[in-house]
């Protein structure tokens, strides 16, 4: 998931977010993240909310049309973290809801309606340097949603899909550098109907508001490393999210790392969940909230300590540093002086091993401040170091990672 960084790059993280091990201060407490929340190793879950303006016309009107008006578009899905060059992928597990304005439900006051029939025909995402550019869902499956109960002067939220997932992909990714996953506009058809029986199609044209930077990136995905030409399309991965607030996302990234532990490379993986904005203001900063973290050891390593007589893992984390271009602070270690314990926990063969890390509670880092004329601030994930202690050993061993390669982001935030 590492790369060195070169430029900016902007993403919210079906992010998932937030450093490892860490949590991030918010005014709501905030519990360690769940094991059975957590992904698979390499896997980027997350939901994101986007502020959106649409263009609503009338045909039976005489095409009239009001522009500007409110909504919002709701995505949950699964990316990876990291890609090699070329690769190809999919955004999996998609599904979200597509909300317009509430003008719609009364026609400005002109007309009062109780039920609607939508039709998305448009719903298209964006993975930028990638092949195709951009992919319309619409065209993958049908996304209609039939007699949607309306209340005068509400929203209209249209179920993408109505029932069920989609799958967007697959795309291929560029040679080098970060794609970025983004809402580049939606279309929906929608048959309003009256309690008298009027039947009334409207067309909403829809697009990322000015205040989401005219279309932030949902997630951004580093590529590097040697050539891989197998497709990633995460399946049957958890995702259950809370609602995320307007320009906001939360999520969950499953890092992959590699770390050299009593002189040896094992292979694990550092979780990271929060909510954090997809935007951040000029003059303001960019805040995490709600954040925690895991420790994942893989089945394969697991079976491997148990081949050297281990028979538990146990510890404390000492270091963990964030890297920040765009913004500051940068390269900060967000574990306090005393660490954080990572309580014993038995090996069992053949069976992954997910540690929530800190165990209860948050800890805090950030805010992230914009540095002067930066057009993004990119948070990721950098070094982490600890001392481990194995049941069937005596003493203690050291514990280094390497950030991984190419990058593991956590925010890629456009300055707007």
């Amino acid at each position: 998931m590492f790369r060195p960084f070169s430029r900016p790059r902007r993403r919210g993280s079906l992010l998932a977010a937030a450093g490892t091990l860490i949590a991030l201060a918010s005014p709501v407490s905030a519990m360690a993240i769940a094991p059975a929340d957590v992904p698979d190793i390499g896997a980027d879950t997350g939901r994101f909310t986007l502020p959106i303006t649409c263009q609503i016309n009338v045909p039976l009107l005489n095409g009239f049309t009001v522009l500007n008006l409110n909504g919002s578009v709701d995505i949950q899905g699964i990316a990876p973290v990291q890609l090699a060059p070329g690769q190809p992928f999919y955004l999996s597990q998609g599904s979200g809801a597509l909300t317009l304005p509430s003008w719609l439900s009364t026609l400005g006051g002109l007309v009062a309606v109780n039920r609607a029939d939508a039709t998305v025909t448009q719903l298209n995402i964006q993975a930028t340097g990638s092949t195709p550019d951009t992919i319309n869902v619409a065209d993958l499956q049908p996304l209609v949603a039939d007699n949607v109960p309306i209340v005068g002067g509400k929203p209209i939220t249209v179920g993408l899909p109505k029932t069920g997932t989609f799958n967007i992909g697959p795309y291929k990714a560029p040679q080098s550098g970060v794609t970025q996953l983004k809402f580049v506009s939606a279309q929906a058809k929608v048959q309003l109907r009256s309690p008298w029986g009027l039947n009334l199609q409207v067309i909403a044209n829809c697009k990322a508001a000015a205040s989401a930077g005219g279309g932030a990136s949902l997630l951004s995905i580093s590529v590097g490393g040697a050539p891989n030409s197998s497709t990633v399309n995460f399946q049957n991965q958890p995702l259950n999210f809370h609602p995320a607030a307007s320009n906001q996302l939360v999520g969950i990234v499953n890092a992959p790392y590699t770390c050299t532990i009593g002189g040896s490379p094992f292979n694990v993986g550092i979780a990271v969940s929060a909510d954090i904005p997809l935007t951040v203001p000029k003059g303001g900063n960019l805040p995490f909230s709600n954040a925690s973290g895991a420790l994942i050891i893989p089945a394969a390593t697991v079976d491997q300590f148990i081949a050297q007589g281990k028979t538990s893992i146990g510890g404390k984390v000492t270091s963990l540093t964030l890297r920040v271009q765009g913004g500051s602070p940068d390269n900060k270690n967000v574990i306090p002086a005393a660490g954080i314990t990572i309580p014993t926990t038995p090996l069992v063969s053949g069976q992954k091993v997910i540690i929530p890390l800190p165990q209860t509670g948050t800890l805090s880092a950030g805010p992230f401040t914009p540095t002067s004329g930066s057009s993004a601030v990119v948070v990721g994930l950098g070094s982490a170091a600890g001392t481990l202690t194995f049941g069937g050993t005596t003493g203690s061993v050291s514990a280094t990672c390497a950030q991984p390669s190419p990058d593991a982001l956590l925010v890629d935030a456009a300055v707007v």
